[in-house]
């Protein structure tokens, strides 16, 4: 049974609501509780470092990212395995909904103006509460895509609505807490009660984002995939015994290292290498931001004609000629703001492309992998490809800082005679790049496609 386009449609909010709900969470946290000098919120929790180097704040965070890679894992297994009467997927979507988007709400309103270190436990409670019911809804979600998706078009369509969902709730987000001030002139609130306003909004727009998909969708009138019968460990061996979604794993392990290298040295770029003011940053990355927007339907209508192989080969190309070209910003001969504007631009396409064509290769590798073995173990598929995903980003984290160190020079604004720190990010991520470009020979689409047209 063929998915309607309202159904669809749907479906896509789901992938908003997650947006929306984790918005304030993930983008925002540091902001409301990490108290500077000029800070305009109060202090509600401990500002003290811990280890002498992670401030609270950023250490419940990154506890919280690293629960929530490994609860996708055991999450996706356990959708694989789940029995509710509802449907192994919507029946975890449903339990999730609500609870997440009251999570992402409550965690910006710590119990006491008094003790900062009970406000601190109640805060890590609560974060991991919201990062246990995200996984709990996204592992299930994702996989939900290679079950209603009647063939390899149909989940590419499904993958861009949800691209599109990603980008219009992160607008959302962005123009909403932007508009603190006026939320203050016209409630009177302070900051802090005009931020927790915005957010108690997103929770409430997100409940029913999450909320259609997980209860009007039924899942069983389009798949009959039973119930998985496998141990967490064994599941996990098939999956990574497929080596069509291996290959594909560690390529796109190699994109998201390369990516998060620029995105965490894009102000470098921007006002080192082209020496432009700090405040072009923000027009580049709406720039990128719209660009991408733009992109999304013709790479899915290319994607469907050509192949998501095809377009994952152009996707790191294009990638590893935006590092290279990157790596000689302000020095070309011509003026520095139409290099960024070039380059901006020029590193849009792939990016759009790993935006679109991943969750529908996936759902596509979930369902090949039926064929073989009778079993549609769709939620660790995406759960491994998640918890390597996020590792791979941890491990640009990590590198970055380091890199860029070698060139003492940037402090002081000099670009020096030869390869700078900054520099070198860009080439080494290129030949990272390079790296999953090879890896991709292994995902070998031609034959991924004749057991997909069983279906």
């Amino acid at each position: 049974m063929a998915l309607s386009a309202g159904k669809k449609l749907m479906y896509s909010l789901g992938q908003f609501g997650l947006v929306l709900s984790s918005y304030g969470v993930l983008k925002l946290f540091s902001v409301f509780y990490v108290t500077q000098k000029d800070s305009p919120y109060p202090v509600f929790i401990w500002q003290g470092y811990l280890f002498g180097l992670f401030t609270v704040a950023g250490l419940i965070i990154a506890l919280g990212r690293l629960f929530d890679a490994g609860a996708g894992v055991l999450l996706g297994w356990a959708s694989d395995r789940n029995l509710m009467k509802k449907g192994r997927r919507t029946g975890f979507m449903s339990a999730a909904a609500l609870p997440l988007a009251f999570f992402s709400v409550l965690v910006f309103f710590p119990p006491t103006a008094e003790s900062y270190v009970f406000n601190t436990i109640s805060v890590l409670i609560v974060s991991v509460l919201f990062f246990f019911f995200l996984s709990l809804y996204t592992a299930p979600y994702l996989a939900l895509l290679s079950e209603i998706g009647s063939g390899t078009r149909d989940r590419t369509q499904l993958s861009t609505l949800m691209a599109c969902a990603t980008a219009f709730a992160s607008l959302s987000g962005n123009f909403a807490f932007s508009s603190l001030d006026p939320i203050m002139s016209l409630t009177g609130f302070t900051r802090a009660g005009a931020f927790r306003l915005v957010a108690a909004c997103f929770g409430a727009v997100s409940a029913v984002c999450l909320a259609l998909p997980a209860f009007l969708i039924k899942e069983k009138a389009f798949s009959d995939a039973e119930p998985v019968q496998d141990s967490l460990g064994e599941s996990f061996r098939i999956v990574l015994k497929d080596s069509y979604f291996r290959h594909y794993l560690i390529a796109d392990a190699m994109y998201r290292i390369a990516a998060a290298f620029t995105i965490t040295g894009f102000s470098y770029y921007v006002t080192v290498l082209l020496g432009l003011p700090g405040s072009l940053i923000s027009f580049y990355m709406l720039l990128i931001f719209f660009a991408n927007l733009a992109l999304y339907i013709p790479v899915c209508v290319l994607t469907c004609i050509v192949g998501k192989r095809k377009m994952l080969f152009s996707a790191f190309l294009m990638l590893m000629v935006f590092l290279v070209a990157a790596s000689f910003a302000g020095r070309y001969p011509f003026e520095s703001h139409a290099q960024g504007i070039f380059l901006s631009l020029l590193v849009s396409l792939p990016i759009a492309i790993f935006t679109v064509v991943p969750n529908a290769l996936i759902a596509d590798l979930a369902v090949a992998n039926r064929r073989k073995t009778d079993q549609l173990r769709g939620g660790m598929y995406f759960g491994v490809h998640s918890i390597v995903s996020k590792a791979g980003q941890l491990v640009a984290a990590l590198l970055f800082p380091t890199i860029v160190s070698i060139d003492s020079a940037r402090v002081s604004g000099s670009q020096g005679s030869g390869m700078t720190g900054i520099r070198l990010t860009l080439i080494i991520a290129a030949v990272i790049s390079f790296v999953g470009f090879l890896f991709l020979f292994g995902y070998r689409e031609k034959e991924v496609t004749v057991l997909l047209e069983k279906e």
